[in-house]
């Protein structure tokens, strides 16, 4: 669930700077230069003389099922104006004059800081004042964090909408492909890059966990206890330390993306992301949940199964979407739960396969056929289902290019599995099921 949008009567005043000022403001150009890029977008925890901000933007508008580029620059701070109120003047100036206000448009920011109380204040005004527009911005390092105003505003962007995140290497990389004139080159990280990442993103954490809504203290009376007891949809919960709501779209984008894996660089960013839907026989709304498994601690399988064990329930469809299929112990955890409970139903879709080539992790996925678990590829139906119940059901999924050629290629992948173990009479038995969300 996403924070309510504030609006623009809740204490930031009827309208937006761009709309009651009018200003000539430029990008300074639609490249910046490679030393430009790596010294002011550095992600140091201190960094010395990096007094300019740096914006990159990008609009981009939903047309013909797939995102559409409209317009890319970048803006610094000019004669005293911040890069952020330069923006909102070209925005309003160039932009917005000519773009419908019945048609949805997305801004995507990446900072060298991020704003300042007084500029966020203005951007919150902004997106309060049109409602067609999204934003989305990735910060390289927090500025001016310790002032309560600043961190105050922070939040107020996030209830109003925006995502607000650290960047790390994918952002990077993108940043510098489309905004930086590389002459080809390909982004090669500085020393500390994921360190001071996990830096940055952790103070951000810190900062915006005010905007989320609490949970209660009392064990015995869980945000899970209250949605099955009163029928409710499930949207927030502790797991292992960390409360998790809807995805954000880039998260989705970046963490669900079913493209292969071939480097270990990327690793990093391939976070074990579980979020599940139980659809109860009773008539009482569905239940649903998103859990992410914490280096060195409990799988998010693990985490699912405990979470279903206390609820004690029997007759219930459930259906699971994972970044990455099972490992071979949670498989065969998530097997024995199955054979202990013959009258549940439980549809696992993964988007990418875990070490699909090694034997205990085909034995694994065996294990999950055998018990009756249906276990298949995420394809175009998976994906628009778990964006509409866990990332943003008022924004339509905008598939990327190539997703369900490589979901079918992943589902010949896994479909030899099933024919080198000597189970492709699951494979016949599984054909005449619905391969997809559950039918309401």
């Amino acid at each position: 669930m996403q924070p309510q949008r504030l609006g623009p009567r809740a204490g930031m005043g009827p309208f937006c700077l761009g709309c009651s000022h009018r200003k000539c403001c430029s990008p300074i150009r639609n490249l910046i230069s490679q030393e430009t890029f790596k010294f002011h977008f550095k992600n140091l925890r201190y960094a010395k003389d990096r007094k300019d901000t740096f914006l990159c933007y990008e609009v981009t508008r939903k047309d013909c099922d797939s995102p559409v580029s409209l317009h890319h620059g970048v803006f610094k701070n000019k004669d005293n104006i911040h890069a952020e109120i330069c923006f909102l003047y070209w925005f309003h100036d160039k932009v917005l004059k000519v773009l419908s206000p019945r048609e949805e448009f997305k801004i995507t920011w990446y900072m060298s800081w991020s704003p300042c109380f007084e500029c966020a204040e203005q951007v919150v005004r902004f997106l309060a004042t049109h409602h067609n527009l999204s934003l989305d911005i990735f910060i390289s390092r927090l500025y001016n964090i310790l002032d309560p105003k600043t961190q105050q505003n922070l939040c107020r962007l996030v209830q109003e909408g925006a995502q607000v995140a650290a960047m790390d290497l994918y952002e990077f990389k993108k940043c510098w492909k489309k905004f930086v004139d590389n002459g080809g080159r390909r982004f090669r990280p500085w020393k500390r890059l994921l360190t001071n990442f996990r830096y940055q993103d952790s103070k951000l954490q810190e900062i915006l966990r005010p905007c989320y809504i609490p949970v209660p203290s009392s064990s015995s009376s869980t945000l899970s206890n209250i949605c099955l007891t009163k029928g409710l949809p499930e949207t927030r919960f502790w797991v292992e330390g960390r409360r998790m709501g809807l995805l954000s779209e880039e998260e989705f984008y970046s963490q669900f993306y079913n493209q292969r894996v071939k480097h270990l660089c990327y690793y990093h960013r391939m976070k074990p992301y579980l979020c599940y839907q139980l659809e109860q026989f009773n008539g009482q709304a569905p239940l649903k949940g998103c859990l992410l498994s914490e280096k060195g601690k409990q799988h998010a399988e693990i985490l699912f199964l405990d979470k279903i064990r206390s609820m004690e329930l029997s007759q219930v469809t459930i259906t699971c979407y994972l970044t990455w299929s099972p490992c071979p112990n949670c498989a065969w955890q998530l097997a024995a739960f199955k054979r202990d409970r013959p009258d549940l139903i439980l549809h696992i879709y993964t988007s990418r396969l875990y070490f699909h080539w090694k034997r205990p992790f085909q034995k694994g996925l065996c294990s999950l056929w055998q018990s009756g678990i249906l276990v298949d590829v995420m394809d175009l139906p998976q994906f628009t289902d778990c964006w509409t119940n866990f990332v943003n059901p008022k924004r339509p999924f905008w598939p990327w290019k190539g997703l369900e050629i490589i979901s079918r290629r992943t589902q010949r992948r896994l479909g030899r599995i099933k024919e080198s173990w000597g189970l492709q009479h699951l494979v016949n038995d599984f054909g005449n099921l619905q391969l997809g969300p559950p039918m309401s």
